[in-house]
């Protein structure tokens, strides 16, 4: 892979994997359509994008990789409506730190309120470390906290724990069924008030890697509010990963890497706009500078004026202040390096937006081009004034690294200051462990790791199970041989009948018998109850899908396998579309991560949910639950 990939829009690691493979087996059409699409992806040209990726798509028999194209055209058309009307909001000031740290420098959060990850409310084995969430916000006298970690599938989803006592704290419970996505959530922030919730997820629907969003707690249904997306330019086409507005209300943070590479991000602290009025994006008008909030033709002398009136209080702050604004600079000119060559190289229908962008840059680095020469200028008046002086100016690199001290700006409007603030220490806390649910769900497990079911009462209607051994005592756990749920059912004349699974449906308890007969048990058969009554099969048969559903503790789901920790963005739409029910996400003992749509009340609504799928594609099957 060549330096281009560096115009990629932060695709997943499965896709550059597949990408990769694929382009081995000579796949080079696909992966520079993919490159292209990237490009116009990255820079807001998302039409033009799409009509790469599909290009893409048309070349690749690859399912994966189809499915990742896919996903990649569904942000661009997300990009697309979320263009059409935007604010704009204009930079106060801005800084460069390290992805691990930059929540010290933010002034809103006071010293110790950063705990690291993994703590006792995390618990994050290595391989599931967050990129960017490397640090929960737990403010010392906190009662109750938001926070994001890992479910077992990996995915990362927000959490809310409250204290107990001095030290304990209830079990993690979801902070609500409204924000769960596919994807990860992370970096919850609460308003001061704390009815709005904003948070950064690049499960729901953006434009491309973590986008921000925001939720509002409803007082009547006591829940958060449907996420909406806070849209562009605060949602990007990079990793936009925290938002918060100061509590003065003068302006806003928004923390991003859609201009820094590695591991950086870049803090923006913004104008505040109290009732953003969204206007359609002006034929003149460039995406990249109204990302980077720089987009206003003033905006190269407010800048200079900005620059002359920061009064650094030390020679090795002001020079430090240099440096950082010399980092920014070698960026932009790399990156117009870059464009150029690609520009050499691109078609005649491209180089138009290429040099689109290269101007951009170029206005970008004219900016912080003026801000330098300021700086310079402020730095050799100083020196000249220790040298008549007979002063000896030292540059402390230590406090580069320490203290980083990057900008402290004054308007008419705000005041903000970069001040790094100490992290806090991971307190002696105790939080309680939830209480496992048991899953009624037939499977054999390995061995003695079969269950009992915790409850051996049936559920109302039909229900069928396979019988599979009569004993004198009840069966040890070795003796059941990984089945689970085991029921147990004593007999009249005081023996011990042992039967195993749920199932609604005769083919369901058909299909899972031949497993039981071939784990041990040749004479295993299948029986079947009514209301918990036993029954004949072929009165089961004859009366199943007859009664009502209403009331019955017997329910469906649609399952899907084989789509690893997460649902693609164009299955989802599908889910959608089709039905409304909700989708939850298990990891089965095998470490197959399970996706269950429902529960439906009556198994047609079920099957019709399934054939829908069927004709779209997508391989899903139904199982039956007990409420």
């Amino acid at each position: 892979m060549t330096a281009l990939y560096k115009y990629f829009l932060a695709l997943p690691a499965v896709l550059l994997i597949c990408l990769a493979a694929y382009a081995q087996q000579g796949g080079d059409e696909v992966e520079e359509d993919l490159r292209r699409a990237g490009i116009f992806h990255r820079n807001y040209q998302f039409g033009k994008a799409v009509e790469y990726y599909s290009e893409a798509l048309g070349k690749t028999a690859d399912t994966t990789l189809r499915l990742e194209i896919m996903e990649r055209i569904v942000e661009c058309q997300n990009g697309q409506s979320m263009m059409q009307y935007i604010v704009r909001p204009d930079e106060i000031t801005s800084g460069i730190f390290r992805i691990n740290e930059f929540f010290l420098y933010i002034n809103e959060f006071s010293d110790n309120s950063w705990i690291p990850v993994p703590n006792p409310f995390i618990k994050t084995p290595g391989h599931r470390m967050n990129r960017f969430y490397t640090s929960m916000y737990l403010p010392e006298g906190s009662n109750r906290v938001i926070f994001s970690a890992p479910d077992e599938s990996g995915a990362w989803n927000l959490y809310t724990s409250s204290l107990k006592d001095s030290v304990v704290w209830t079990a993690p419970v979801l902070l609500s069924e409204n924000i769960l996505s596919s994807g990860n959530e992370i970096f919850p922030i609460l308003s001061k008030d704390g009815k709005t919730l904003y948070f950064a997820s690049d499960g729901l629907p953006g434009m491309g890697g973590y986008d921000l969003f925001c939720s509002t707690w409803d007082e009547e249904n006591e829940d958060w509010s449907t996420p909406e997306n806070l849209g562009f330019p605060y949602s990007s086409t990079g990793d936009d990963i925290l938002f918060l507005n100061n509590e003065a209300g003068s302006c806003s943070i928004i923390v991003s890497n859609r201009e820094t590479e590695g591991d950086s991000v870049k803090i923006y602290v913004t104008d505040f706009i109290a009732t953003p009025v969204k206007t359609p994006l002006g034929k003149d008008e460039s995406p990249l500078l109204i990302s980077s909030f720089t987009h206003r033709p003033e905006t190269e002398e407010k800048t200079a004026d900005t620059a002359g009136s920061r009064q650094p209080d030390s020679y090795s702050l002001l020079i430090h202040q240099l440096r950082r604004l010399q980092g920014e600079q070698k960026e932009k000119l790399d990156k117009i390096e870059e464009s150029r060559s690609i520009y050499a190289k691109a078609s005649a229908g491209d180089r138009e937006f290429l040099a689109g962008i290269i101007r951009d840059i170029e206005q970008e680095s004219m900016n912080i081009k003026k801000q330098i020469d300021e700086l310079s200028a402020q730095v050799r008046k100083m020196e000249i004034q220790f040298l008549s002086d007979g002063i000896i100016p030292i540059y402390e690199e230590e406090q580069q690294e320490s203290t980083e001290l990057p900008a402290t700006v004054t308007d008419n409007r705000s005041m903000y200051v970069f001040r790094k603030h100490t992290s806090g220490k991971i307190p002696y806390i105790i939080v309680e462990v939830p209480e496992p649910e048991f899953d009624y769900s037939f499977k054999i497990l390995g061995r003695d790791k079969g269950q009992f079911a915790e409850d051996n009462t049936l559920p109302d209607g039909i229900v069928y199970q396979i019988q599979f051994m009569v004993l004198s005592s009840r069966a040890t756990v070795r003796d059941i041989k990984g089945m689970s749920p085991v029921f147990v059912t004593r007999m009249p004349s005081g023996k011990y009948l042992h039967s195993v699974g749920l199932f609604g449906s005769y083919q369901e308890a058909l299909s899972n018998l031949n497993r039981v007969r071939k784990n041990g048990f040749p004479e295993a058969f299948i029986i079947a109850f009514d209301n918990g009554r036993s029954i004949s099969v072929k009165t089961a048969r004859n009366m199943e899908g007859k009664k009502p559903a209403t009331g019955s503790e017997l329910a469906w789901q649609v399952i899907l396998y084989g789509y690893g920790h997460t649902l693609p963005q164009s299955v989802l739409a599908t889910i959608q579309q089709l039905s409304g029910k909700d989708i939850t996400r298990t990891v089965q003992d095998d470490g197959e991560t399970v996706f269950a749509i429902g529960p439906f009340n009556g198994r047609q609504e079920a099957e019709d949910l399934l054939n829908g799928l069927d004709k779209e594609g997508i391989n899903a099957s139904i199982k039956s639950i007990k409420l």
